[in-house]
């Protein structure tokens, strides 16, 4: 079942997310979601949580909102040392610690587009990408598309046809555009690396 949470930002980290969120062309909960899952293992101390929350009470422009998590999400915060903070204020803290702190993700301020393409893929890949995108709520394009941010460096080869199934995908441009380059037919077997990656994440 799914849980309401409400959380608020400073209006610098909430520029933040949003810019994450144009660059991956996604929604904000799917960004919100890839966060809790990426840094599922992060703990924050009392303190720490405190000075978030005060900044967060001092920004007079601070954005509020609400986002809904399946129970993979809620179980996440299940066992972490919260104090005497509430649900929604961890989840502030939480929040606002990892959009301060990593600096790795790339942002844009405006959405930027996605490419359309059919790529033959292996069934097996293709099937957990779907169940893993029903169990923790984040969109299958959200999650192939953040996969690209950390490019498998290989040489792509053609495979087969065994055990194959035809899977429609959406690239953001500047991910579509490491394609150039590399023939056709190679292409699949990029896309079945990176989701590949993506199944270590889980390990």
């Amino acid at each position: 079942m799914k849980k309401r949470f409400e959380v608020s930002l400073t209006k610098k980290n909430y520029q933040k997310l949003i810019g994450r969120m144009n660059y991956l062309s996604s929604n904000r909960t799917n960004i919100i979601l890839l966060c809790i899952f990426l840094y599922q293992d992060s703990e924050l101390s009392e303190d720490r949580i405190n000075e978030q929350l005060e900044k967060i009470k001092e920004d007079n422009e601070k954005e509020s909102f609400y986002f809904m998590a399946l129970p993979y999400i809620q179980n996440i915060f299940k066992h972490k040392k919260r104090y005497f903070f509430t649900l929604d204020e961890y989840v502030s803290a939480f929040l606002s610690t990892i959009l301060e702190e990593e600096a790795n993700w790339e942002e844009l301020d405006k959405k930027q587009p996605k490419t359309t393409s059919i790529y033959s893929l292996d069934k097996d890949l293709v099937d957990w990408l779907g169940k893993f995108s029903e169990k923790t709520g984040i969109s299958q394009t959200t999650l192939l598309n953040y996969s690209f941010m950390n490019p498998i460096q290989f040489e792509p080869y053609i495979v087969g046809i065994k055990n194959k199934v035809r899977k429609g995908l959406y690239l953001t441009q500047s991910n579509f555009e490491r394609f150039k380059g590399v023939e056709t037919a190679k292409r699949p077997s990029i896309v079945e690396e990176q989701i590949k990656a993506l199944k270590t994440l889980t390990k």
